[in-house]
């Protein structure tokens, strides 16, 4: 019979315990930090149930593959990508038992109806562009038109790669905004 597991006291413990594949510490995990992840996947899924059903089906996956966290400050970075991707995946195969595709084609649709001139959509391009805060100018140039590896925009502009994606996505939106502002003009 095995001694029961002592509950780890702080989080640092804990990451030890869980990389040890402890059953207590994913309990614990769940008690310290359950509420934040299932709040987290609720952004992403439909209803509160479902939000805990993927947090419930990520601890058990932990159960069997534990994760390894090394640094205690990067615990909620890494719950927050892990119930981020743990809700991709439940809303992927909701959409698959449902027989949807994965993703929505309706983008895709409404830009095949209208059709954009090369030579409209170049002559509208260094305007949007040109509206674009500098930032937003200096990532979109340095990752698509010097073609910079993720890595080497990380480094030129100091960030780490989820600040990046998340910023070339704001700047891909605000420029797509841009665009179709000028597009009504015309």
């Amino acid at each position: 019979m095995n001694p029961p597991a002592l509950v780890p006291d702080s989080d640092q413990e804990l990451l030890h315990a869980l990389a040890r594949g402890e059953s207590q510490a994913i309990a614990t995990l769940y008690q310290r930090h359950g509420a934040r992840m299932v709040a987290f996947a609720r952004r992403y899924v439909t209803d509160s149930v479902a939000a805990e059903d993927v947090v419930i089906a990520l601890l058990g996956r932990w159960l069997e593959r534990p994760p390894r966290v090394h640094e205690v400050e990067k615990l909620s970075a890494f719950l927050a990508t892990s119930v981020y991707h743990a809700s991709i995946d439940w809303f992927r195969r909701e959409r698959a038992q449902q027989g949807q595709p994965p993703r929505s084609r309706a983008h895709e649709v409404s830009a095949l109806k209208t059709p954009v001139a090369r030579e409209d959509f170049s002559a509208r391009l260094p305007e949007a562009l040109a509206r674009l805060s500098s930032d937003e100018r200096l990532l979109l140039e340095s990752h698509y038109m010097q073609a910079l590896t993720t890595e080497e925009c990380m480094e030129l502009l100091g960030i780490g790669r989820a600040a990046l994606h998340q910023r070339l996505h704001r700047a891909r939106v605000r420029l797509m905004a841009l665009l179709s502002e000028e597009e009504a003009k015309a």
